[in-house]
């Protein structure tokens, strides 16, 4: 039978189920689980595109939670970061889609932060999707540029001068995929609205079939949004600060007049929603969003698929967020306990068992023991060497091995707080060596560095 002998092997081992636990957290189940999804296989023959829609990956930055120290927050960008990256990366290996279209809101404060934050934090978003040209990112979200009559023109150009002009149309497999620009779309605000409502004004209807791509979900009469949604329904009237939950009623029966598409495809609300607009028959779908910080538990992307005449969609699960989180908190519980059990095995032998005489009392040795014993043997020698003369007069001088204490000093046996002082020091030297936690704690601490580097360098960088 296999025995430890020391700490360092139970070490190894614990490094050793770290790394395979690593492994099935951060490749083997994210593989799993997207390896599930797979594209429609349309009925009629002829040449089928396939694309895959995102929605409000959102990168969280230094101002979605104000509350965090910065440590904590460094911390949540980096989990959410790496939980979009390793799916991504997954959806991409796997799927390997003709086209990738976003639904917006692809930075939680592109409406708000400075030129130099913004280059930041789009270098930190091509990190994680890679641009390339089969990307379609022109779709602008209410976190992108703001909404309606609060958006910043300025801050909208910059957007479409890094990801494209919105409001445009491409034909695409004999379909036509509008691209509409919602927020601005819905202000009131003529050198805000123009560009978008002259857009869908002056749009010719081709024979192509339409799909339109936009962030905000157009206005319907029910709330119900079908049984693939997490919460109860779509608040069709919800609006607050730089944000509205539905384009208006009148903005919305334009779009549908006016486009009459046969399928459209939003984000916004981050859960899914599925309607049929009865004035034109168009299947609207409210598209999950891929970010586990975005308040649902199962996050998602849409699979579309199209060739000539029809098309199919499907929704994609990815990894489950946070259980790898959890395992990983419950991992370390457990190590820290089997070092501390191995360490309490391999503690000290007068602590394993009774001693004959007691323990329990914590003894005080004086601080100057040793100079009063020597004192006293110096004193007996004298006497030895004595005529036999029974009388003893003190010394003039006291020998310099003497003690006399310093009145400045509290912290000494003979003073209330220097007793007290030296007690509790006693006990907790003596705490700590009957429970060895002084190694223990030690061997936690390079335990977890050398964990955390495996994390990092083994799968963190090489995402």
């Amino acid at each position: 039978m296999f025995k430890l002998k020391n700490v360092h092997h139970l070490s190894i081992i614990i490094i050793l189920i770290w790394i395979i636990t690593f492994y099935l957290q951060e490749r083997y189940i994210t593989k799993l689980t997207i390896h599930k999804c797979n594209w429609s296989k349309l009925e009629e023959k002829g040449d089928q595109k396939n694309i895959l829609i995102i929605a409000d990956p959102q990168l969280i930055d230094n101002h979605t939670y104000p509350g965090r120290n910065e440590l904590l927050l460094s911390l949540s960008k980096h989990t959410v970061d790496q939980y979009l990256k390793k799916n991504y990366n997954v959806l991409i290996s796997h799927l390997n889609p003709d086209k990738i279209v976003f639904l917006g809101d692809l930075l939680d404060n592109g409406r708000d932060s400075t030129d130099s934050y913004f280059k930041h934090e789009v270098k930190r978003f091509n990190g994680i999707f890679h641009p390339d040209e089969d990307m379609i990112l022109n779709v602008p979200g209410n976190h992108d540029i703001g909404f309606g009559d609060l958006i910043n023109l300025k801050n909208r150009q910059r957007f479409f001068d890094t990801f494209g002009e919105s409001n445009r149309v491409m034909e695409y497999n004999d379909w036509d995929l509008i691209f509409l620009d919602s927020p601005s779309y819905s202000s009131t605000k003529e050198e805000i609205n123009t560009q978008a409502r002259q857009f869908i004004s002056n749009f010719q209807i081709s024979q192509n079939p339409r799909i339109l791509f936009t962030h905000v979900p157009l206005q319907r009469e029910s709330s119900i949004c079908g049984p693939l949604r997490e919460s109860k329904g779509l608040d069709i009237n919800g609006h607050g600060y730089q944000y509205q939950n539905t384009i208006a009623k009148e903005l919305s029966a334009q779009i549908l007049d006016n486009l009459k598409p046969n399928l459209i495809f939003t984000g916004d609300d981050h859960d899914y929603c599925e309607i049929i607009h009865k004035e034109t028959d168009s299947r609207e779908i409210t598209v999950k969003s891929i970010s586990m910080a975005m308040g649902i538990k199962y996050p998602a992307v849409q699979l579309l698929s199209i060739n000539k005449s029809e098309y199919s969609t499907v929704l994609c699960y990815l990894q489950t967020p946070y259980i790898n989180v959890a395992n990983y908190i419950i991992l370390a519980i457990i190590s820290s306990v089997l070092i501390f059990y191995f360490n309490l095995k391999q503690r000290s032998v007068r602590y394993n068992y009774t001693s004959i005489l007691p323990m329990s009392t914590v003894t005080i040795g004086s601080e100057h023991s040793k100079k009063i014993r020597n004192f006293l043997k110096a004193q007996d020698n004298d006497d030895a060497d004595s005529d036999g003369i029974s009388t003893y007069s003190l010394p003039s001088s006291i020998p310099q091995y003497t003690f006399t204490q310093k009145k400045e000093s509290f912290i000494n046996s003979n003073s209330r707080f220097g007793r007290l002082y030296i007690l509790n020091k006693k006990r907790l030297i003596t705490f700590l060596r009957k429970w060895n936690l002084v190694a223990w704690f030690k061997q936690n601490v390079i335990l977890g560095f050398i964990v955390i580097g495996i994390y990092y360098f083994g799968f963190s960088l090489t995402l």
